[in-house]
């Protein structure tokens, strides 16, 4: 859900423009470190610790989409590991207050487009959408005056918002590292505007389709999927978790700085972590899946500064 707020921002300060066909995609998740692909010992999603002499931090590897009605996770390992930590480590967040709202208005003025939506889509592509938010119920006029990727943003979120009983992994660990009063530290926070204008350069009428046919895949992807995959975080089965989609995660790596942005906040989680270790005591932390397995990720990076870093059922010197 972060992941979708930070494209959600970026979408709203990209102005449509001329250019050519998007080039291979600067993809940092794609690969994964097979050796740390997983199955946990014990019961419940994996865990990952990091060790430097009397401080450890533990490190949750959440899912990036929701968790199906039905399908349920052991939360007794993180209600203890927070219980008398230090603090909560939490991915970054992106920010914006009054003072941007003219920037985000002019912005948002800027995304509007004067072709109807669907009229400027490849024939293909508008049967996907028009048969997307027919389903949702929803009328072509809700997206009609956007560009195709503000309007993907908008049917991905009009389909998870129909999506009843889903839960987020990362809000169910803030409120009871809260319930618990343990202090919830972000690994870096972005400013909206900013972030959102770098995304602007290089944009094209192609990569707009291309975000948008990304949200439809999702949207398509059978519930049936997503359910496995979610079960299998929920036992601690990794590589069943990695098989979650994630089509509309990758446009944020379409658009000018994605990849860019991405490592920057493995970056932010890595100096997080490492900051943590400098006091003596427990930590949690919460991080992506992928962001936390992926080469040059953040157990990756960890290990290459020295630290100590062992998976579920591996024993901490």
């Amino acid at each position: 859900m972060r992941r979708f707020r930070t494209l959600a921002l970026a979408a709203a300060a990209i102005v449509a423009c001329g250019g050519a066909a998007p080039g291979p995609v600067d993809d940092p998740e794609a690969t994964i470190v097979e050796e740390l692909v997983v199955q946990a010992v014990a019961p419940g999603p994996a865990w990952w610790r990091v060790k430097d002499g009397d401080s450890i931090v533990y490190i949750l590897g959440a899912p990036e989409s929701p968790m199906p009605p039905g399908v349920t996770w052991d939360r007794s390992v993180v209600e203890r590991r927070l219980t008398g930590a230090n603090a909560l480590l939490m991915d970054s967040s992106v920010t914006a207050g009054v003072r941007d709202l003219p920037a985000l208005l002019k912005i948002r003025a800027q995304l509007k487009s004067k072709t109807p939506l669907e009229a400027g889509l490849s024939p293909a592509l508008r049967a996907r959408f028009a048969a997307a938010r027919e389903h949702l119920g929803q009328p072509a006029g809700r997206y009609a005056g956007w560009t195709p990727l503000v309007a993907g943003a908008l049917v991905y979120g009009d389909s998870r918002a129909r999506k009843t009983g889903w839960t987020y992994t990362r809000g169910a660990v803030v409120q009871a590292a809260k319930k618990r009063r343990v202090k919830v530290i972000y690994a870096a926070r972005y400013k909206a505007v900013p972030l959102a204008r770098t995304a602007i350069a290089g944009l094209t009428p192609a990569i707009h389709q291309q975000c948008l046919a990304s949200a439809l895949d999702d949207i398509e992807t059978p519930e049936s999927r997503v359910r496995a995959s979610a079960a299998g975080w929920a036992r601690g089965d990794v590589a069943l978790a990695l098989t979650a989609p994630r089509n509309f995660d990758r446009c944020l790596l379409l658009l000018s700085g994605g990849a860019e942005l991405w490592r920057r906040q493995s970056r932010d989680n890595v100096d997080a972590i490492t900051a943590a270790m400098k006091a003596p005591g427990k930590t949690v932390a919460v991080v992506g899946l992928r962001r936390l397995l992926a080469e040059d990720g953040v157990l990756e990076q960890l290990r290459a500064r020295g630290l100590t870093v062992a998976g579920p059922g591996e024993v901490l010197p």
